[in-house]
Order: C-alpha cells, then structure tokens, then sequence
C-alpha cells in the first residue's frame, strides 16, 4: 500500500498507526495530530511530535518521557491535573498547577510550606490532600471556609477557634468536645448554642454577663447575642440589667434601625 493510501486510511482512523510497520516521520505526524494519545506507539519522538501531540491532546503528556519545562507548563495550563502524569516537574510547574487548582497538592510529593500556602488559598478544601498540615495551614483553610476543620484530623484549640469564629456550625465537624470547649467556643461565636446540646445555661449566662459588661465590645457578637432565638434569654432586660453603656448603646442603634 503507498504512503498516500496509508495516510488516508490515518485521516479516517489515526489508531491505523498501530498496525503499520516501519511509518514514515508523516504517517506519526498524522497520527498523534489527529489524537495526541497515540504518541503512545511512536518510539523515541522528536520535541516537534511530542507538541504536535500535546496540542492535540493535553493527555499525551503522560507518553513523554522527561519532557521540557515548557510542555509542562502547557499542559498543566490547559489541564491542571495531568501533573499527576509529569514525572519530576519543576518547582515552577508545580506552581502553576497549584496556581490553578489547589487540589493539584494532592500530586505533589512532600510539597513545600509555600506550595500548601498557594492551595489552601487558592481551594479551601485542598487541605484535605496535605498530609501533616502545619496550624498555619489549617488556619488559613478555615479563615477561608470554616467546612475546611473537618479534612484536618486533630486540629489544635487556635484552629478550632478560627472555625468558630468564621460560623458557628462548624462545632457540628469537631468531636468529642469537652464542657470548657464548649463554654469557650460561646465565647468567640454566641450562635454556637444553636448547635450544640445539654448546655448549661447558668454557666452561659455568666458568660454573657462578663462578656456583654465590657465596653470594649465586638458588636456583631452583641448582635449575634440578640438575633439568637435558640438562647431562651429576654435579651432587652438582660443586656439592660448586666450590659455596660456600649451594649445599651448597640442595643437602642438595633432597635432603631426597624
């Protein structure tokens, strides 16, 4: 058969490739244009045929053995997660995948603080791909998404804390809380009594009480304090009998504000 007919046959079915002995530089060319994968069946390709054939096929990537730097970071651009197939990549296409997906970490082999840095940042859930992750790490997944707390296994009192702070529901992924916990937790976010049981409300109140007596107040806690409709507390008396002149304060600008 001429090289015209085979080339044919390759435009019509590129897998053809397969089933020729000994093709030609143009047949390969036909071939892996027409689906980069089956760079596969070409035995030693040139720099040329290995882009020809990521250009078709950004999965093709897998087939090359050591690829340059640049086909690298062309095929993480067009698919972050073929750096799973990148033997060895560069700190520099590590970073562009992590750039553009922070669940490319999960491919990275003992990555760096700076590459955890970039995923957490980029995916909040992308901790969960990071093995040991430092409390900087964890806390910054949770200031970005309070859900981050339950992919880190044993987060410490500061990482809970930022949790909490960020919404309250996030006591809902911690287990096996202690009572101090809890109290502590009322501290940061009052809106952590919607979610948690058997709570003493004695000791919730005293909290209040110290809590709301000070004038240097975050006012969104106040706020959080007289929206919350699971604490069974006349809030108005409450903050009239035990708040200090800011709380009073908030309280009236809130009333107003109807």
């Amino acid at each position: 058969m001429d090289n015209n007919k085979i080339l044919q046959i390759l435009d019509r079915d590129p897998y053809y490739i397969r089933l020729i002995e000994n093709p030609t530089e143009e047949m390969l060319l036909k071939a892996v244009r027409k689906n980069g994968v089956l760079l596969k069946y070409v035995k030693n390709p040139s720099e040329y045929m290995k882009w020809e054939a990521v250009k078709s096929n950004v999965w093709a990537i897998e087939y090359i053995e050591d690829p340059s730097e640049e086909i690298c970071l062309y095929a993480v651009d067009k698919a972050w997660n073929t750096l799973k197939f990148i033997k060895n990549p560069s700190y520099e296409v590590l970073k562009k995948a992590v750039n553009l997906k922070g669940w490319a970490v999960q491919y990275i082999k003992k990555p760096s603080e700076e590459l955890q840095e970039m995923a957490v940042k980029k995916d909040w859930d992308a901790v969960q791909y990071i093995n040991e992750p430092s409390q900087h790490i964890q806390i910054l997944a949770v200031e970005k998404h309070f859900g981050a707390v339950k992919y880190i296994k044993t987060p410490s009192m500061k990482v809970k804390e930022a949790a909490v702070r960020q919404n309250a529901e996030a006591v809902l992924y911690l287990k096996e809380l202690t009572e101090e916990e809890k109290l502590n937790f009322i501290t940061i976010n009052i809106d952590v009594v919607k979610y948690l049981k058997d709570i003493n409300l004695g000791l919730v109140e005293e909290i209040l009480k110290e809590k709301l007596s000070k004038e240097k107040l975050d006012k969104e806690y106040v706020l959080k304090f007289i929206k919350c409709e699971a604490l069974p507390v006349n809030k108005i008396k409450f903050i009239y009998n035990y708040g200090s002149p800011e709380a009073k304060r908030i309280l009236v600008d809130y009333k107003l504000s109807f």
